[in-house]
């Protein structure tokens, strides 16, 4: 003999729940028509009003039921929209990586559950910021011992010695130059970029530049704000003119504005890169091979290069010209208007 399965909690409550519907419905009845009438009706008439009322009961509580269960679909899908939208707020690529606030709407748990994150998000991102302060602290405070051990170094009589421990020096300057940037570059990734004048900001780098009889001729005028991080924008140049000035001659910078667009480029007359290579020296620690391994550097400056300018919407493309020489390009979004 088998034993019949026992019955879903659901269909239980179903079947509680017409049960209850059942009596209520009898004892409406009977109260509605009270005792003296249902004696005084016939059988027949008594049943048919019994009836009649049942029915509208029944269809009242399936009425109910409907809207219940609508009441409880659309909750469920209000939920799920709402998680699928979180979803994807978190999984979203930016490249800038700035990713605004999630908003909170949708039902109570979504709309807490996305003031929570935004409050983690706040958190984390001020607690990276004081690291990142610290490092750039550090690297900073690096310079000064840096200079004093290269006037030092310029009072050996020794040659060898004294051109061995200047491109030593170099290296670690750029070093720490490379941990200045790094620190930059993730502190624009969490702020707004402002309004910067290109112009002014290029024309006093060029003139650093001659001020230590290096000479460097621009070519072209922007007039309009760029949307940047002065330091790094600075930093983005500085880099490209000093690779540059490392491994070519008659360096030049040219800007010139598209419809929404900032291009500079770096130009030189060196020997330029070979086309292998060109998307290789973008990358940390990758050094040009091409009979130039004497040349100071750690194979740092342009990855942080490319990395900055990334890091202002921008990006820098390399390219060998077609007179002999490199071009080094910077796209950066032109601020709106």
């Amino acid at each position: 003999m088998t034993n019949s399965p026992e019955p879903h909690a659901g269909t239980t409550h179903a079947a509680s729940v017409t049960r209850i519907a059942m009596i209520a419905g009898r004892a409406l009845a009977i109260a509605t028509l009270g005792t003296t009438s249902h004696a005084a009706t016939p059988p027949s008439a008594a049943c048919t009003v019994e009836t009649s009322l049942w029915g509208m009961l029944c269809l009242t509580l399936l009425v109910g039921l409907a809207l219940l269960s609508a009441l409880f679909g659309f909750t469920v899908h209000a939920h799920r929209a709402g998680a699928i939208r979180i979803a994807s707020e978190l999984n979203r690529e930016s490249k800038d990586a700035r990713l605004p606030a999630i908003a909170a709407g949708g039902p109570m748990a979504i709309a807490q559950l996305a003031r929570s994150i935004n409050a983690f998000r706040r958190r984390q991102a001020e607690r990276e910021a004081e690291h990142l302060d610290v490092q750039a602290s550090y690297a900073h405070d690096l310079r000064t011992p840096l200079t004093r051990m290269g006037l030092r170094c310029e009072m050996l009589e020794d040659a060898v010695a004294r051109e061995a421990m200047e491109r030593d020096l170099a290296e670690m300057r750029e070093l720490v130059e490379a941990s200045v940037a790094s620190a930059w570059m993730q502190r624009i990734v969490a702020e707004p970029l402002p309004r910067v004048d290109a112009d002014g900001l290029i024309g006093n780098l060029v003139r650093d530049y001659r001020d230590t009889g290096r000479v460097i001729t621009l070519d072209g005028h922007i007039g309009r704000p760029v949307a940047a991080c002065p330091l790094a924008l600075r930093r983005v140049l500085a880099n490209l003119i000093d690779n540059a000035l490392r491994y070519g001659t008659n360096v030049r910078i040219s800007a010139r504005v598209d419809t929404r667009n900032l291009v500079l480029a770096v130009v030189d007359s060196g020997p330029g890169i070979c086309p292998a290579q060109l998307d290789a020296v973008l990358s940390p620690w990758v050094r040009v091979q091409q009979g130039q391994e004497h040349k100071p550097g750690s194979g740092l400056g342009l990855a942080i290069a490319r990395r900055l300018a990334r890091s202002m919407q921008g990006e820098l493309l390399l390219q060998n010209r077609r007179g002999g020489g490199l071009e080094a390009r910077l796209t950066l979004p032109l601020a709106m208007a």
